[in-house]
């Protein structure tokens, strides 16, 4: 009877090590003009804005997902998906019924490795925009992230909108950006007279000039969005 009790033990305490261990590998993708934060149950994955990510995750089962845009927060959403045990899934972030959500692109099966289960829930593959550039045709080279998030702290601290834009336009003067970077700097501003003006400021500053469009979508009045269309034309 102790033997069997012993056993049976055993085999609780395997199981139990099992379900903890449970893996499940993700992929996030989202379209170009929308770097995002991504959250798993309320639990941050990633610290700079990013475009596609692949990371393991221990837990299984229902899950809360949350993508949060910093460029657009107006677009930030939530979805409760069930995410199976030992499967490598990717969703891709798209817009339905005029709503964006996660939506399923594929799901297989995955064996993850000893070093796989020592690093669950820290991303494996996590490309920030400039990976998703392969070729460019402005500046170079790009400003390190910490130059970045420290002339993002110094503008916040500015209470009035033209010190803000004032430091942004020095930054841009000096350094070479992404248009995603840019385009989270003009989202800071709430005039659209000044995101004209970081625009313009931008030229010659901008690393990825072909995708330099999608800073029109920051712009609200017609007029403006033409203006701003004549801008990234000139800069050309």
């Amino acid at each position: 009877m102790t033997i069997c009790r012993n056993i049976a033990l055993a085999i609780i305490v395997i199981l139990s090590h099992i379900h903890v261990h449970a893996q499940c590998r993700i992929t996030i993708e989202a379209p170009d003009s929308l770097p995002f934060l991504f959250s798993v149950n309320d639990q941050l994955v990633n610290q700079l804005p990013v475009l596609s990510m692949t990371f393991n995750q221990s837990v299984a089962g229902k899950l809360n997902f949350k993508a949060d845009f910093p460029a657009r927060p107006e677009l930030s959403f939530s979805q409760t998906l069930t995410v199976k045990k030992d499967a490598g899934v990717s969703y891709s972030i798209e817009r339905s019924k005029g709503a964006l959500k996660f939506v399923m692109t594929s799901e297989i099966v995955v064996t993850l490795s000893p070093d796989d289960l020592a690093n669950a829930d820290i991303p494996q593959e996590a490309h920030d925009s400039s990976s998703a550039v392969t070729h460019h045709n402005g500046c170079s080279p790009l400003v390190d992230d910490a130059t970045y998030r420290q002339m993002h702290a110094q503008a916040e601290e500015q209470h009035f909108e033209a010190k803000k834009l004032s430091t942004m336009s020095s930054f841009l003067s000096a350094n070479c950006i992404r248009v995603d970077q840019l385009q989270y700097m003009m989202s800071k501003l709430s005039q659209e007279d000044n995101k004209l003006a970081l625009l313009a400021a931008s030229k010659g500053h901008v690393y990825d000039t072909e995708n330099i469009q999608s800073v029109l979508d920051e712009f609200f009045l017609d007029r403006n969005k033409s203006k701003a269309a004549e801008i990234i034309e000139t800069n050309r």
